[in-house]
This record gives structure tokens, C-alpha cells and sequence, in this order.
């Protein structure tokens, strides 16, 4: 379900610049413009969103500050104004929420506010250093490092093999891999390839004189893992020898070799000789999606998981709640989808990260979710889904009422601008939302792990809640002065629910804060180390098993330079297809016996578009992905920039 934008063509355009006037975060300058001169009152709003917010308190100049949200922006004029294309309404904002590093970081949408209620869209330029020029929307432009490297492998695959000894190859790549005996597993990667290349040829084949295939299956002391696979050529044969979810990784393997050779003559070629060994380096090879921020049709996700797979990345993370959008349908809390799935002018979700006055949104519904987790399996793909507690709620929070403090004052301000987005454990109705929640939650989703969160709740998240300083106290989660700890009653929450959902069999997953404050039950819960490299190592020392995804290098909506026409945010550091590729998460462990594996993370506050989600997406996608299958020892980056011609991004549109 998907909200329609708003049709009407813009009478308004609003360019941003930045001006560096020396201080910690510098200026920002707005410029209204209207090619037909309209007439702008005190009672008119500039309604905007943007990443770099106004202060509480800021001395706006040129307007009147009216209110803010999060990202939401209201601004108003101090007097009427005749807007036109020479003479445009210029507001200064003189102390900016942080120092804005790239094109991104100014406003993405923006509307005007009538006094009759009407509203008239604003286009938005993106964000440009002082005189200088916005730079296009929508970049194309190729990646610094994906020039030409050499692939000595000259297999066209992606992630690379482990062991590659090939003798001879072919000068023409085989018309099709004819099989002897038709099975489900290359049925499925048939498909897959048809999905990815829907305008060509299946590689796989019954009534066909290509190269024969034959299957083998192995013994169980024949491969190091169930997820391994063998591939042997000879002349006019294909071998392969596999088990379990081996059988799968090695179709797609054998497909991806198969149309390199037939696509890319000149750079890949066909074994004709030889064998290829091969196991993946890690168990945990994962990837995130946030589906909160940005709205994501169920085809979309299924085109993502279809990547997975060609990847051979066997974990969906999916982030389904935030503040900015609920997208998990619950049959126990309708609300949740009926009031938090939707952002808009007067809905109780304002607009956020490029949606404008129009109501905008969806969820996913259980339907959906099922013929989702059907597809993910097919793959050999584990669907991990997250609800993030407590912090990150304020979606919910609008939903569901009774979730809420009717006499809290303002509390401390999570990192992305909200105020009291924390489920409050002061309040009866938090407990039971919680425990009926996460039971819905492990009903619907077969595997084993379910992830609740945990990350960036504020300092002080219920400073403002008497219900919650009472409950501290009294159960004692105070610091040493003897005030609320907001970590000890962070913690509180996440057992009741890890225990929870240890009872229903699953093994609970948080990000790295839930070892604060007390923390979890270390052998009961596995942590993601995403602030930097070096939390894998202190969480290991806690005795906790983890996931690496730091987001100096696995987080996807980082700049991928330090360019300011380079979308994304650099909070962690820029990081380039080369930087991701060549980055070492374990460089810092003594014993890494504790870690389960690696995962990118695609956050979307700045992914509005198709276009710029491939753009940032790709090929540090496929980097993560290389690096999570193939040991260091086997990696080249010179391969890979090689290789990068053949990787699959997501469908141009929607769906």
C-alpha cells in the first residue's frame, strides 16, 4: 500500500546553500523563488524537510520559526512578501544541528501552507556550498575506483571462489548447461536468473547439445560445509559436487561463470578444464534493509532478496518500525499500520526525509510478509526481523495512545531530533505491548532469530515522565546519585523481552547499546557492532557472540567520498568501493571464534529515489558481499573493479 504523491507541478522552488562562516556548524541560507510572483503572508508556512535541523532557540532571520519535528520544519513569514523569480524570500539560519558535509544534507521536500489549508509543492535544489551551483539531483556518475582492473581469475563471479585452478579454457562459451535430471534447486536458480535477466536465455537447459551438468551429491565427510560446493570441468562435462544449501550456492555460481563467458567475452571466460573449491568464509552473511524511513513496495523486496541470493548472502535483516513509519502489520494493534504507517500534512506523522504534504506510506501486510518469507526460503535466505525497542518508537507511540505518559514533560532528544520517542516502563500497557508484540512477531516469522533493537535511546529519554522515574526507584535502576538511569531501564525492557522470546524458542538480537546498563544474558543474545570495528572486540570480551557491521565501512548510507556532491552522510567517516572492499572488520580481534559473521546496512534517510539507492547501494553491496564469503587471502581489489561490470543493481523502478 503506497501513497501517492502530489500531482500538481510546483509553483515554488527552494535552493539551500551553506555558508562556512567559521563557526562549529556554520549557516544556512534559504532562497524561496515563484516564476509567477505570489504573495506570501504571516499566515503562510515554508514547510520543509531536512537532515540538517534548527536548533531549539535559534534566532531564525528573515522568518519567524514557527515549530519543528524531528527533520519537520515549519518556518513563517515576518511579513508579507511578494515572492518571484528576481526577488525571492531569503531566510538565514545561523547555528545548524551539526556542520553539513555533503549535497544531502539540506532540504529534500517542501511545501507551502495556506491559511485556507490548501498546499502548493516547493521543488527543492539540493544543498550547494556558497556560491556555488546545486549539483543534479540524480548522480550517475561512475565510481572514482570502478575503472579497469584485471581479473587473473577470468572467472566473471561474484563473490570469488576459494580455491581456483583452471588448465585450459574455452575460446566460446557453451550455449546452455544441459541437464540430464530436472530438479527444484535448478528450477529455482533458473528463475532467479530470469528475474535478474529477464531479456535472456535460462542457463540451464533438458532439451539442449551445451556443456552436460551433472550433479553429485556429497557425502557427508565430502565437503568442509553444508554450504560449500566443487565444480569440476572436463572437455564437454560440469561436475557438481554439493549438499543442502552447497547444491544452491553452486547453480549460481555455475550461472554467473556460464553468462560472463557469454556477455563479456573479451574479459571472462569458460572453464574448460579444471576445478573451482569453494566455502564460504563466514556462516552470518547478511544485509539490512530499512524500511522504515523510505517506503518499499513487497516486489521491491523480493528484487532485494533476488540480489541475496546472486550474492550468495544468506541473511535479510529487516528493520520494519521506526520513528518515521510502522510497516509491520499487527492484528493484535491495527492502529500501528492504520495511524503509524503514514506521513503527511495533519496526519499525526508529519513528513520526514523527502515525503511532502501528500500522505505517504504503506506496511506490509501479513499476506505479504508470508509470500515473502516463502521467497527468502527458496533462496536458502533467513529473514531476521526487527522491532526496535525501546527507543526509535515514536510511531508507535502516535499509534497506540496508552503507550503514553499523559503528564510527561519533554524528555531527552534522540539523536535524529525526536523528543519522548522511548516506550515508557513506568505505564502497564508498555509491558503488555511488548510481550503481545514480539509473541505476534515470533508467530509469524519461522526462523530462528528475532532482533528488538536497542540502539540510540537518549540520555535522560524519560527525564520528563514521573511514571518512569517512580518505576526506576523502585526497582531500583538508578545511578550512583541515585537518579534514573536511562540505560539500566533500557536494559529492563530488552530482558523482559529477550526472555520472552527465548521461551518462544528464538534466539534474541540487539544492537551494540543493549550491553549497557546491565546488559543481556550473553549466552542467551547475539549483539551487532556497528559504532566502530573495535566494539566486536569489547563485546566479545563481555562474553557476547557477534555480528559485524561497523559503519565505517558497512554502513551503505555513508558518502562514499568526502566530495560534497556525493550523497549520504559521513557521521562515521566516508568510505569508498575500494575502502569497503579492503576494510578488515576482524583486524582488531585475538580470538574470533565469537563471531558469527558480517552484514552491510542500508539506512534509508537519504535513499528518495531508485537512482540514488543503486547509486550508494552498489558495488559496496557486492564488496560486503565478497568479503563476507571469500577469506582475505583469496580478495583482490583489482579482481574485483574487474568484475564489477557484471553486478546486478536494483530494477530502475518500482515493483
Amino acid at each position: 500500500m503506497i501513497g501517492q504523491d502530489m500531482s500538481n507541478e510546483a509553483a515554488f522552488s527552494l535552493e539551500s546553500h551553506w555558508i562556512d562562516d567559521g563557526s562549529k556548524t556554520g549557516q544556512m541560507h534559504l532562497s524561496l523563488a515563484s516564476a509567477e510572483g505570489l504573495e506570501l503572508t504571516p499566515r503562510h508556512i515554508l514547510a520543509f524537510t531536512a537532515i540538517t535541523r534548527i536548533p531549539p532557540g535559534t534566532d531564525v532571520t528573515g522568518a519567524r520559526f514557527v515549530s519543528r519535528t524531528a527533520n519537520y520544519h515549519e518556518l513563517a513569514p515576518e511579513k508579507t512578501v511578494m515572492v518571484g523569480p528576481d526577488t525571492p524570500w531569503r531566510i538565514n539560519i545561523p547555528v545548524l544541528s551539526h556542520r553539513p558535509a555533503h549535497c544531502t544534507d539540506g532540504p529534500k521536500s517542501a511545501f507551502i501552507l495556506c491559511p485556507d489549508g490548501e498546499t502548493i509543492p516547493v521543488d527543492c535544489a539540493p544543498l550547494a556550498p556558497e556560491g556555488e551551483q546545486a549539483a543534479p539531483a540524480e548522480l550517475t556518475r561512475v565510481h572514482p575506483e570502478a575503472g579497469e582492473g584485471t581479473c587473473p581469475e577470468r572467472l566473471g563471479l561474484i563473490p570469488m571462489a576459494k580455491e581456483v585452478a583452471v588448465e585450459r579454457w574455452s575460446e566460446v562459451a557453451p550455449a546452455s548447461l544441459s541437464v540430464a535430471e530436472w530438479s527444484e534447486a535448478i528450477e529455482t536458480v533458473n528463475a532467479l536468473f530470469g528475474r535478474i535477466f529477464p531479456n535472456e536465455f535460462w542457463p540451464f537447459r533438458t532439451d539442449s547439445a551445451g556443456v552436460l551438468l551433472e550433479v553429485v551429491e556429497a557425502s557427508p565427510d565430502g565437503l568442509k560445509s553444508t554450504e560449500g560446493y566443487r565444480l569440476d570441468f572436463s572437455h564437454a562435462t560440469v561436475t557438481l559436487t554439493a549438499t543442502g544449501p552447497g547444491l544452491h550456492y553452486g547453480l549460481i555460481a555455475l550461472a554467473q561463470i556460464w553468462r560472463a563467458a557469454r556477455t563479456e567475452p573479451e574479459s571472462f571466460h569458460f572453464p574448460l578444464e579444471g576445478y573451482l573449491s569453494d566455502e564460504p568464509a563466514h556462516d552470518w552473511r547478511g544485509m539490512h534493509l530499512d524500511v522504515s524511513r523510505q517506503i518499499y513496495t513487497k516486489d521491491s523486496i523480493l528484487d532485494f532478496l533476488d540480489r541475496l541470493a546472486w550474492h550468495r548472502l544468506n541473511r535479510f535483516h529487516w528493520h520494519l518500525t521506526d520513528d518515521e513509519g510502522w510497516r509491520f502489520e499487527s492484528k493484535l494493534y491495527p492502529q500501528l499500520t492504520q495511524v503509524g504507517a503514514w506521513r503527511g500534512h495533519r496526519l499525526p506523522l508529519l513528513p520526514q526525509h523527502g515525503s511532502g504534504a501528500a500522505r505517504h506510506g504503506g506496511f506490509f501486510s501479513q499476506a505479504d510478509i508470508k509470500e515473502i518469507l516463502d521467497h527468502a526460503t527458496s533462496l536458502s535466505i533467513e529473514v531476521v526481523p526487527e522491532i526496535d525497542v525501546p527507543g526509535h518508537c515514536y510511531a508507535a507511540l502516535v499509534s497506540v495512545p496508552e503507550l503514553v505518559d499523559p503528564s510527561a514533560m519533554a524528555g531527552g532528544v534522540s539523536v535524529q531530533g525526536y523528543v519522548n520517542n522511548a516506550l515508557n516502563p513506568g505505564l502497564s500497557a508498555t509491558w503488555q505491548f511488548l510481550e503481545r508484540i514480539f509473541g505476534e512477531l515470533s508467530d509469524l516469522f519461522p526462523g530462528r532469530y528475532i532482533h528488538m533493537g536497542g540502539d540510540e535511546v537518549a540520555d535522560a529519554a524519560w527525564a520528563g515522565s514521573r511514571a518512569a522515574e517512580s518505576w526506576a526507584r523502585a526497582k531500583g535502576h538508578v545511578d550512583a546519585a541515585g537518579n534514573p538511569d536511562s540505560m539500566k531501564m533500557q536494559a529492563a525492557l530488552l530482558r523482559f523481552v529477550s526472555d520472552r522470546l527465548v521461551s518462544a524458542g528464538k534466539v534474541p538480537m540487539a544492537w551494540e547499546e543493549a550491553a549497557k546498563g546491565g546488559g543481556l544474558d550473553p549466552e542467551e543474545t547475539i549483539l551487532m557492532a556497528w559504532m566502530k570495528a573495535q566494539s566486536g572486540p569489547e563485546l566479545v570480551a563481555k562474553g557476547y557472540r557477534v555480528v559485524m557491521c561497523p559503519g565505517e565501512a558497512y554502513y551503505l548510507d555513508m558518502a562514499q567520498s568526502d566530495d560534497w556532491h556525493e550523497p549520504g552522510l559521513s557521521w562515521a567517516g566516508t568510505s569508498s568501493p575500494q575502502q569497503t572492499y579492503d576494510f578488515d572488520p576482524l583486524a582488531d580481534f585475538d580470538d574470533t571464534s565469537r563471531v558469527l559473521g558480517l552484514q552491510g546496512c542500508i539506512w534509508s534517510e537519504n535513499l528518495v529515489s531508485r537512482s540514488l539507492f543503486n547509486h550508494m547501494v552498489f558495488p559496496r553491496f557486492s564488496a560486503i558481499a565478497e568479503s563476507a564469503w571469500t577469506r582475505p587471502e583469496h580478495k583482490r581489489w583489482q579482481s574485483f573493479a574487474a568484475r564489477q561490470s557484471l553486478i546486478q543493481t536494483m530494477p530502475p523502478t518500482e515493483g
